[in-house]
């Protein structure tokens, strides 16, 4: 794409626009019949640990039909250079401008990210209202949990689709395929996608003001249904889950194999919309998670791994997969993760089991500080478990426990904040008599919001003054345990998501004022300001404290079209349940007919019979096994795309190659192991290497042709291995080694000839030219003074200039700063190679 590299140069961590990742689907986009741009609103670091876009990413593309590739937004910095340099935003894969594709299916998590929707839809010039677009653009859909009450944004997407998509995502496109060319506008084409089951398309729906109620509802106008009832995948146990995954080439918030065993939450926890949202519950077979995780794990060459589910402890064969899968896991040092567990879940057993290769860290979440408080939100909790469950993570030598909690919660007392104190007090001194020092507790606290779908649905926010206070409150308290780590989600995020979930359709025309105010990534704290937000709600006449207020229970809510299958009498009754301090049973501990609270008792899915074991296995490592160690050196190139990607990253693509490669490396010792490799000096972002080196040591013994086959069939585009040496003899690390590390200035390069030009000067002879830079060159290397610079040589025939630099283990050196203070350019690294390492004496490079 026109540009693109140049604009990298000059954005934070250009390695998420790149593409090329491992794994990743690169189709022909004129083989396909439908293309499919699935965008995630937020930065890919966040996007690429989503599962939902993973699903469908590999679904999507089994279709020989259909193409599918990743988008995500773009920080402020590549916005602005996508603006300036009038370049659409793309897919990653195959760099499609987004208005070049059929369907951009947006991935909704989160109200904050709202704003981003519209920041991507201008970068791909495509209007941002649906009114606005025709049958020339792309169809603009939606699904996610956050369209589980889809109003606040109705204005922006053609059509939502409600529930799970891996069916109904298929159905979509094949209905849309049959229809798009024989429709002669869109209202036809959307009138005939509104029949699928589970799509809502906002057009089809007028709004109005129920009686007794501040907040428009809808209400649908010629053949559209009344409500929408949402899409459950069924059956469930073996439902498609892709274990080819990408795997990212930079650092992502969960950069790990997870993989889904349920769907849905047994328990009835009333603040949590997700119970709703996913439910009824529903898990995956114990042998069918096996297979995924190792096949997965093979395939991408993690080092770590989830189980992903709602309520992990409530996974029936929880226990037997976490021994079973230890057991494998430990002899690669791989280790095994859990989400946040309810105490009950914490067994010595399974907390013995993980710690088989290192401690990952536990979870654990009580959300209100008392009893009392947790029988009015339904969280089956109690004080004694949080102690044992404290004591057992204790006791294996974990340091670090992270707990949870909310404020605000509804009938919440001081007794209640005091009890969040009082709790931490204890899990403290437990800490401190099992470890002999205080554990660090890492305590999240975050304001309630009642959400839609929902018992707490019709209560009010507490006012922002009240839930400041008991911030304040905690922050007091616990000042005195300089190991407790308090962090609190900021009051005016809480207030904006509170307002956008439990909004109407009014809040499009807000959404929009505030964008154009410069809203960007607001759930970012650096970058979210409350202010513009204000301004939007000024200019649109609409007070937002209205949508924070207590909502009568006998009106229609602007969410109620959407159906969860979870009954409204159900979450009335709850309600009254909640007032009343009194627990609700689990769907695993009550039977359906008992509860009546749903239209899916027939889907609920409990066990399977079948033994929790896995099969032996028939892997091959690479080489001959020794008795004794063995060092080896490793040559390779870092070059192309690849100069945009940090040296940490590369270092975590080179050790999943090792893994993906099945080649078998000696791992240090302790409680977290760690593959023994060592590195030369980073290379700055953006510079080449031309011949970089690595060393590890492994019990194997392994020939050169052979291992550089293997692992560069296991590398992504940019790094390849080009040499392999067997250290025998030699007791000294690899940085002692080195003498000398060479690096080269592109003299050729724009930036160069730019820099070396005066501004009378159009063009120069290349005598003059190389005349002008030996001049340049001598003057400043004689006032910096720099001993480490040991040669300087010009080569007109390559065009570079090359800079021999003693290695020193001691000083640092930053050859971009060398060629800055010669040539006075910004940022050289991407016009520089680290070309050659020339080692000691006797030391063959």
């Amino acid at each position: 794409m026109k540009n693109l590299e140049e604009i990298l140069k000059d954005v934070e961590k250009p390695g998420r626009y790149l593409g090329g990742e491992w794994n990743q689907i690169k189709k022909d986009p004129s083989s396909v019949q439908t293309k499919v741009a699935l965008v995630f609103p937020d930065l890919y670091e966040v996007g690429m640990s989503y599962l939902g876009q993973k699903i469908l990413y590999s679904l999507l593309n089994d279709n020989p039909k259909i193409l599918a590739e990743r988008v995500f937004a773009p920080w402020i910095d590549f916005e602005q250079k996508l603006r300036s340099e009038k370049i659409p935003l793309y897919s990653l894969e195959n760099k499609i401008p987004l208005d070049e594709f059929d369907i951009l299916g947006f991935s909704l998590l989160y109200e904050l990210n709202y704003s981003n929707i519209l920041t991507i839809l201008d970068l791909a010039r495509i209007p941002v209202f649906s009114s606005d677009r025709s049958l020339d653009h792309p169809l603009v859909m939606a699904g996610g949990p956050a369209v589980f009450n889809p109003e606040p944004v109705a204005d922006v997407f053609d059509l939502f689709l409600i529930g799970d998509g891996e069916e109904a995502f298929l159905e979509i496109l094949e209905k849309f395929g049959s229809l798009r060319k024989d429709s002669k506008d869109k209202s036809d084409l959307l009138k005939e996608m509104a029949k699928t089951s589970g799509v809502y398309v906002p057009s089809l729906y007028n709004t109005y003001l129920p009686d007794s109620a501040h907040l428009l509802a809808v209400k649908p106008e010629q053949d559209a249904p009344l409500n929408i009832l949402k899409r459950v995948l069924y059956p469930f146990h073996e439902a498609h889950f892709p274990e080819k995954i990408v795997v990212p080439d930079v650092k992502v918030i969960f950069d790990r194999v997870s993989v889904e065993v349920a769907r849905g939450c047994s328990q009835r926890c009333r603040f949590c919309q997700a119970s709703s949202v996913y439910f009824p519950p529903r898990v995956k077979s114990p042998s069918y998670v096996l297979n995924t995780i190792l096949n997965s794990l093979k395939l991408t060459g993690y080092d770590d791994t989830s189980l992903a589910s709602l309520s992990i402890s409530d996974y029936p064969y929880l226990g037997p997969i976490v021994d079973a899968l230890m057991e494998k896991l430990a002899e690669k040092k791989i280790s095994l993760s859990l989400p946040s567990l309810r105490p009950k879940g914490l067994s010595s057993n399974i907390v013995e089991s993980i710690i088989k290769v290192r401690k990952t860290g536990f979870t654990l979440v009580p959300e209100a500080g008392t009893d009392r408080l947790r029988r009015v939100i339904n969280k089956k909790m109690e004080d004694d478990d949080i102690r044992e469950a404290s004591q057992n993570a204790f006791s294996q030598g974990w340091r670090l426990l992270k707990m949870y909690f909310m404020v605000g919660l509804p009938t919440e007392k001081d007794e209640d904040l005091e009890g969040i104190v009082n709790l931490i007090q204890e899990v403290v001194r437990i800490g401190q008599k099992i470890l002999k020092s205080a554990p660090q507790i890492n305590l999240s606290v975050s304001s309630f919001i009642p959400k839609p779908h929902t018992p707490f649905q019709w209560l009010r926010m507490e006012d922002e003054s009240n839930l400041r206070e008991k911030y304040r409150f905690l922050e007091s308290k616990l000042r005195r345990y300089p190991s407790v780590k308090l962090k609190g989600h900021p009051l005016k995020n809480a207030i904006l998501e509170a307002v956008f979930s439990r909004g109407d359709r009014k809040l499009n025309r807000v959404l929009h004022q505030s964008w154009r105010g410069g809203a960007r990534f607001d759930s970012w704290n650096d970058l979210f300001r409350f202010q513009t937000w204000e301004k939007g709600f000024e200019q649109e006449h609409l007070d937002y404290h209205l949508y924070l207020s207590s909502i009568n229970t006998d009106t229609r809510l602007p969410w109620d079209h959407v159906d969860t299958g979870v009954k409204k009498s159900f979450l009335l009754e709850e309600l009254n349940k909640a007032r009343k301090e009194e627990y609700t049973p689990s769907c695993l501990d009550d039977s359906c007919g008992t509860c009546q609270g749903c239209v899916f008792p027939h889907l609920l899915e409990r066990t399977f019979t079948e033994e929790v074991k896995i099969e032996p296995s028939q892997e091959i490592p690479l080489g001959k096994e020794l008795e004794e160690v063995v060092r080896y050196r490793v040559f390779y190139s870092k070059r192309q795309s690849a100069r945009f990607i940090s040296h940490i990253d590369v270092s975590n693509i080179i050790q999943r190659a090792f893994r993906r490669a099945g080649i078998r490396v000696v791992h240090t010792k302790g409680f977290h192991p760690k593959m023994s490799i060592s590195y030369l000096p980073a290379l700055p972002l953006g510079m080449e290497g031309r011949a970089e080196c690595f060393e590890f040591k492994s019990r194997f013994l392994f020939k050169e042709d052979e291992f550089i086959s293997l692992m560069n069939s296991c590398l992504p585009s940019g790094i390849r291995i080009l040499g392999l040496e067997r250290r025998e003899g030699i007791k000294s690390t690899l940085n002692k080694e080195i003498e000398t590390l060479v690096y080269s200035v592109d003299l050729k390069s724009r930036e160069m000839m730019s820099a070396m030009r005066d501004q009378t000067e159009r063009t120069l002879s290349d005598s003059d030219y190389y005349s002008r830079i030996e001049k340049r060159v001598k003057e400043s290397l004689a006032k910096i003074h720099d001993e480490s610079i040991q040669e300087k040589a010009i080569d007109r025939k390559e065009g570079k200039l090359f800079l021999h630099l003693k290695h020193s283990l001691q000083k640092s050196i930053r050859p971009q700063e060398i060629v800055e203070n010669i040539f006075g350019l910004k940022n050289p690294t991407f016009i520089m190679a680290r070309e050659k390492i020339v080692f000691k004496e006797n030391q063959k490079n």
